[in-house]
Parts: C-alpha cells; sequence; structure tokens
C-alpha cells in the first residue's frame, strides 16, 4: 500500500498550505509521481481537480471563521487565503454559499463545510480485469474536438452530451465515412490536459485517411506519439459502464502494477459502435504506461 502512502502524504500536504501557496510539484514530489499523473489520478478519485478542492477547503475556513463569531473582519479571509482583492473573494463567497461575507458575519444564512482533505483507496480485488500490453509505434488520428472540464464530474456529462451531438448533427457519419484504415471503429481521445484551468480537449477520432477533404469542418489531425499502452477490456453497456470502468482503471491500476501513467493521450477504442446498449457490447481504455517500480 506504498502508493497509497504516498498520496496520502501529498494530500496532507494540500491541506497543510491552506494558508499558503500549494505548489502541485511540491504535491507530486510528496507522491513521488509526475505532476500529470497526481492530477489525474485526484481528479479520477475525487471527482475534482487539486485546485478546486482546496479553493473549496477554503472558503469553508472562511464561513466558519466569519459564521462562528470571531474576531475576523469580512476583508480578513481574502488576505489570509491569498485572493486578489476583497472583490474577488466575494464573488467566489456568493458563488459557492449563495450570500455575500458579511451576511455570513451577520448570521442567519445557511452555509456549508467541506471537511479535511483526506485519501482513502479501497482495493477491492472481487472483479477481475481483463487487460493486455502492448507497445505501438505512433500513429496519426483525424478527429472533432471538445474543450472539456475536469470540474465536479462535469467532464463525463460534458463528454456524453458531445458524443450525443456529434451523433445527431451528422458529423460522425461525415468522419466514419472517410475512413480508408485497416483499424476499423471510432475513438475517443482525451489529451492537453491543463491543470491551472482543470480543462483538457476531448474527441471524436478515427485513423487519419489518406485525404481530409470531405471531412467535417474544424476537423484537425494529430499524432498519438509510440508508447507502451495498457488496454482494458470493458463489457457491458456503454453507459454508464464505460465511464465507471474508467474510473475504476485509473483508480486501481497504480496501486496493483509497477505501471504508472507516462502522461500522453488516453484513449478509448470501439471496434463497432452498433449495439451499444447491449450487454455484451465491447470497448477498449487504453492507458500509456511507463512500466518500472517506483523507488521506494
Amino acid at each position: 500500500m506504498d502508493w497509497q502512502r504516498r498520496m496520502m502524504a501529498a494530500t496532507y500536504y494540500l491541506e497543510r498550505n491552506l494558508y499558503g501557496i500549494a505548489d502541485l510539484e511540491l504535491a507530486a514530489r510528496e507522491a513521488n509521481c509526475s505532476v500529470f499523473r497526481f492530477y489525474r489520478m485526484f481528479v479520477v478519485i475525487r471527482g475534482l481537480g487539486p485546485s478546486e478542492c482546496l479553493s473549496r477547503r477554503r472558503l469553508s475556513e472562511a464561513a466558519m471563521a466569519l459564521s462562528t463569531g470571531g474576531k475576523d473582519r469580512v476583508t480578513d479571509p481574502a488576505q489570509r487565503f491569498g485572493y486578489d482583492s476583497p472583490d474577488s473573494f466575494a464573488r467566489t463567497f456568493h458563488g459557492e454559499f449563495g450570500c455575500l461575507p458579511n451576511d455570513a458575519r451577520k448570521g442567519g444564512v445557511a452555509l456549508h463545510r467541506y471537511p479535511s482533505l483526506t485519501f482513502i483507496v479501497v482495493l477491492r480485488g472481487d472483479q477481475p480485469m481483463e487487460y493486455r500490453i502492448e507497445e505501438q509505434p505512433a500513429f496519426s488520428l483525424a478527429d472533432i474536438t471538445l474543450r472539456a472540464r475536469t470540474k465536479d464530474e462535469s467532464s463525463f456529462v460534458d463528454v456524453l452530451a458531445f458524443w450525443d451531438k456529434v451523433a445527431t448533427d451528422g458529423r460522425w457519419k461525415e468522419l466514419s465515412a472517410k475512413s480508408d484504415s485497416r483499424r476499423k471503429g471510432v475513438c475517443g481521445v482525451s489529451r492537453d490536459f491543463d491543470m491551472a484551468s482543470g480543462t483538457y480537449t476531448h474527441s471524436v477520432a478515427i485513423d487519419r485517411p489518406s485525404s481530409m477533404d470531405g471531412t467535417p469542418e474544424r476537423s484537425e489531425c494529430f499524432e498519438v506519439p509510440a508508447s507502451t499502452w495498457g488496454k482494458f477490456t470493458v463489457r457491458g453497456a456503454l453507459r454508464p459502464n464505460f465511464q465507471n470502468s474508467v474510473k475504476r482503471v485509473l483508480g486501481e491500476w497504480p496501486p496493483a502494477s509497477d505501471g504508472e501513467h507516462a502522461g500522453s493521450v488516453e484513449i478509448e477504442y470501439y471496434p463497432d459502435m452498433s449495439g451499444s446498449d447491449s450487454p455484451d457490447f465491447r470497448s477498449e481504455c487504453w492507458v500509456p504506461l511507463k512500466l518500472g517500480r517506483i523507488e521506494q
């Protein structure tokens, strides 16, 4: 359980720095992993990024200080938690609680509190995880993109709505018609994670066709780097089974293996989208791996 111990140490580092500057690089160093992996694991397990968690915790502490009759002036929490100005703090406070800091100071308003950050992973081991490890050279994809959010599970909601839109407005059909690769099917690709803004690019993609003529407007091409992939088989109806399986793969694989997320793209591969509501539907989750035991 050394992996869990390291992640707990990183989480405690964030909690200790509620009143200062929490550096994600230092948190990742506590976890003995890359910043990307730390951020990705945090999002998968907690449902939002470390910056969003810290913001909520700081607002919780500010609300507690203001509402319990302490000596804090309304402007004190803004300074303590590093807001640019009292106005910026007031806007953020109102967005979270639906009232202004001064209202909380007066009392009589409903508030809520997010508890201290902790990190606990339960490794059940009661369900097998079907996978294979494959080295694969670089390859190119053509795609239709969305800039998605990681905040509050919005990622899965945004992505599902995006796939529905691409399917109903005809772009999926146009893109699929251009496929001339021996590998049929369609991919969902997640890449370009921006930890500061909590956003990333998600795309519906196919192997790059020999000609981009006739592809949907704003279609793009990009190269997936050569990688060692962990390819995890997902069986069962696509929704919500695939999303739950992605969480399981990213949440259970690292603690139980010698593999670390390599920090590049993640791919959903659907060999055949027909029958996606069938219990026999098959898809795959591809995770780029950097193999080898982490130094303890």
